[in-house]
């Protein structure tokens, strides 16, 4: 089966509104035909859920429910596609980019590993001082709850010019 660009997804799915998987299915040669695919349920991949949550707190949204706001996107969807219950569409992942500062292609090859035929991207490792990070502010942190505050808010206001200056990059 060839591998597929989100160009060509793009273009196949969006203008005529088709699915994604009926295109795969008549171009990849597949012995099942495209209405076959088009009337099986869609098997949500495995770590889209996980890559969606994680590039959530990534771009510094608090809950899933900010972020689908931001996104113009039902909290419900979102909540789903998180769940694994469901997959975003060509149309939502291109909404949803921008507001996390990926790419398309990224999303696409997260949210259709097994229909581009490629490993979905693994989140970027993290620095070292995440994961400290995390553990200083935790809930269950021996700093008293005011210290953790004001180092919340120190840190806050610290990283607010870099996050306009990464948005703007990443989106442009």
């Amino acid at each position: 089966m060839e591998t597929m660009t989100v160009a060509a997804l793009g273009a196949v799915a969006n203008p005529s509104g088709r699915r994604v998987s009926a295109y795969l299915s008549r171009t990849g040669g597949a012995a099942r035909p495209a209405y076959a695919v088009l009337m099986a349920p869609a098997q949500p991949a495995a770590g889209f859920g996980e890559y969606l949550r994680e590039a959530i707190l990534a771009a510094r949204f608090p809950t899933p429910t900010h972020f689908a706001r931001a996104a113009g996107t039902d909290p419900s969807v979102v909540l789903r596609w998180l769940s694994g219950e469901q997959r975003p569409t060509i149309a939502s992942i291109e909404r949803i980019a921008p507001v996390l500062g990926r790419s398309i292609n990224e999303l696409v090859l997260a949210a259709y590993p097994d229909r581009v035929n490629a490993a979905p991207p693994a989140a970027p490792a993290a620095h070292p001082l995440v994961h400290e990070l995390a553990r200083l502010l935790a809930d269950d942190s021996p700093i008293p709850h005011a210290d953790r505050q004001a180092l919340e808010m120190v840190l806050d206001r610290m990283f607010e010019p870099y996050r306009r200056v990464s948005r703007r990059h990443r989106s442009g």
